[in-house]
């Protein structure tokens, strides 16, 4: 279950959509507050449900593997606006934390930083928590790698021709 801050929605590389249409039982809800919504509620109160989120007391998700959450809820938005989401929704706070540790880089390249290594997109995160989960990493490699193309040619689009001319490098490098 994805929950998506609605400031995230509007980027041109949306993580969380593309982890929407990579996994067949995956949901994607906007908003920042979602104390409201009977479904989100019920789903955090499934009994072993987890927060895909880093930070003290997380778990690693592949020392959860002999027994997965059955819900698996993540937050996705920079990592103010998922602070903010878990500082407004105490019943997200309250679930139990599953981490990953990157195996490589994050896939943002050169769009977007994060604030340490530990921090991945979400797409990532999920790819890699789930393959963690099941045992079976190479089954969620393939969202990782569509990922990643999709940022490299975001990256080269950016620097190409047919980019603004206002933006483009002069002759003399300014």
């Amino acid at each position: 279950v994805i929950l998506q801050h609605p400031r995230e929605a509007r980027l041109a590389i949306c993580s969380a959509f593309m982890t929407r249409l990579a996994l067949e039982n995956a949901e994607l809800h906007q908003g920042v507050r979602f104390g409201g919504s009977v479904a989100l509620q019920e789903a955090a109160a499934t009994p072993g449900a987890a927060l895909l989120y880093p930070g003290p007391g997380a778990i690693l998700a592949g020392a959860l593997s002999d027994r997965p959450p059955p819900v698996l809820l993540v937050l996705d938005g920079t990592w103010l606006q998922a602070e903010r989401m878990l500082r407004d929704n105490p019943f997200l706070a309250a679930l139990p934390r599953v981490a990953v540790l990157p195996d490589l880089p994050s896939g943002y390249g050169e769009l977007r930083r994060e604030p340490g290594p530990e921090h991945l997109p979400t797409i990532e995160a999920v790819a890699q928590a789930l393959g963690a989960l099941e045992r079976d990493p190479a089954r969620y490699e393939p969202m990782r790698t569509a990922f990643r193309t999709l940022v490299e040619r975001q990256i080269a689009c950016a620097r190409g021709p047919r980019r603004n001319p206002r933006h483009r490098a002069t002759a003399a490098g300014t």
